[in-house]
Formats: structure tokens, sequence, C-alpha cells
């Protein structure tokens, strides 16, 4: 169960903090187009909803003014670029044991990795907004047929639960897409089917990681919303949500990639196959193997 939790959260730990600053940017943007807290956020405010009609339930959720919005766009555009280097720096790490965030490399890592990085986050980004859509459609529907209150807290609390539950078991699901996509050469769309395949028996303990990073993003959602109502402090909230837990999931997704391949990985080993020590290290050891030789 914890197969994937001990070895991810040991990374992110480790490394995570450069991934965080390297999407707090697109995070930031991003919660103004997408809120990742807004409709929990909303089950706050049970008293006073608004329930006139579904567009005025869905603006009084989301706050927002629709004028920001491309600011949002913005961030996804920028998300894209953060993704194609987050897949780069965490797979090299992982795969020669060098994490390096440099220029030169950065350069390479999007000729190689945007359109793959394009494709994941569109269709993250529609999986996200269909569950949103969703879930503020029963919001509605609770409303008109319950009303403020009670009642319609309990209705869409379940609901909450139900649609974060079915966007998580579509997130583990997606998980070994892009790796796929990358690394073995099939088309987008056998790499999903062969990823949605590979994730058969490993969804639950994945869920169970991605679990462990929801639950704080949760404690942050209530605790900010009790304590302001304030739409910035909200902004900022998902924003360092976003980082969080976005940069986690890559983590996550390579974790489960190289177990899933069998690939041993350096970073474990604490070497970078690729420095001059290392080199020498094996250097000398043929040297020492080709004497016993002779």
């Amino acid at each position: 169960m914890m197969r994937y939790t001990k070895s991810a959260f040991r990374y992110f730990f480790d490394k995570g903090p450069y991934l965080v600053l390297l999407s707090i940017v697109p995070s930031l943007l991003t919660a103004l187009l997408f809120s990742p807290t807004a409709t929990l956020d909303y089950l706050l405010e049970y008293r006073e909803i608004t329930f006139t009609d579904f567009g005025a339930l869905y603006a009084d959720i989301h706050r927002l003014p629709y004028s920001v919005f491309y600011l949002g766009i913005i961030g996804m555009v920028l998300y894209v670029v953060a993704f194609a280097l987050m897949f780069g720096i965490v797979d090299r790490h992982m795969r020669i044991g060098e994490f390096t965030l440099s220029f030169r490399r950065a350069k390479t890592r999007l000729n190689y990795n945007l359109l793959t990085a394009l494709r994941f986050g569109f269709f993250y980004g529609v999986a996200f907004l269909l569950g949103d859509v969703l879930l503020s459609v029963l919001y509605y529907l609770w409303a008109v047929a319950f009303g403020a209150g009670a009642e319609w807290l309990a209705f869409s609390t379940l609901s909450w639960l139900a649609v974060s539950a079915l966007l998580l078991f579509v997130s583990t699901g997606m998980m070994l897409w892009a790796p796929f996509m990358l690394h073995t050469g099939l088309r987008s769309y056998d790499a999903f089917r062969m990823g949605w395949r590979q994730m058969s028996g490993r969804r639950i303990p994945a869920a169970l990681a991605l679990f462990f990073v929801y639950v704080p993003a949760i404690v942050v959602t209530v605790v900010v919303g009790a304590l302001t109502e304030s739409v910035l402090w909200r902004v900022v909230a998902d924003g360092v949500i976003y980082s969080v837990v976005l940069s986690f999931y890559v983590v996550l997704m390579y974790t489960v990639f190289y177990d899933v391949t069998g690939t041993e990985r350096m970073d474990l080993q604490k070497i970078d196959i690729w420095s001059r020590k290392w080199n020498r290290k094996i250097f000398k050891h043929g040297d020492k193997e080709d004497e016993k030789g002779d």
C-alpha cells in the first residue's frame, strides 16, 4: 500500500523545493483561471449560497471576474513549459543521477518534451474542468431541491467527495501516459492505453501517495477560508497548492514509471554516472579486472 508513498516523498523532500520554485509563477497565474479549491471553499458558504440560476451560482463559486482569465491562460501556457522542464529534470536525475536546472539542459528538454507536455497539460486541464463543472451542476441541483442550509451542505459534501475520488482515479490512470510517450516511441493513444493497463494493481498505492498530498491542501483551504474572505489570499493558496501537488505528481509519475519498467534508479545510488569521479572509478575498476584476467 505504501510502496510509492515513502519513495516519492523522500525524493520530493530532497528535490521538490526546486520543482516548486520552477512552477510557482505558472501556478499563481493558473489559479486565476482554475481554482483547485473553489468548490471546497464554497461549502463554507452553505448558509448564503446563490442559486437563482446556474450561471450565478458558478460565478459565485469562483468569484474572480472573467476579465482576469487571460492571465490564467498565460499561466497554463507557462505550465506546459514547466511540465516539459520537470519531466526532463526528474527523469535525468533518476536515470543517471544528475540533478540540474541549467539553461543549457533546458533548451534540450523543451525540444524533446514540449509536445508531450502540451498534450498532457491540455487533457489534464480538460479533466479538471469537467470535474469542476460537474460538481457545480450538482451543487446547483441540490440548491434547487433543498435551498441553502444543512441539507444542501450534506449532499454537496458527498458530491465533492465523489467527484474528488473520480478525479483521483483519472489522475492515477493518466500517470504513466507522458513517460510512455516520451520513452517508448508509442503514439499518444497507444501510450495512454499502455499506461492505463500498467497502472492496474498500482492505482491504490499511487492514489494513497496523492492522498497524503491532497490532505494538507484541504486543510490549507479550510483554514484560509475560515480566516479570511480575501480573494487574493485564496488565489495565493491555490497557487501554492497547484505548485506543490503538480510537482509531486511528476515525481510520483517517474517513481511509478521506473518501478513498472524495472529500471535501476541512479539517484538512489547517490551517484552521477556521467561525472568525472564516477568515470574514473569505473576506469580503475576495469583496469583491475583486466589485470585479474591477465
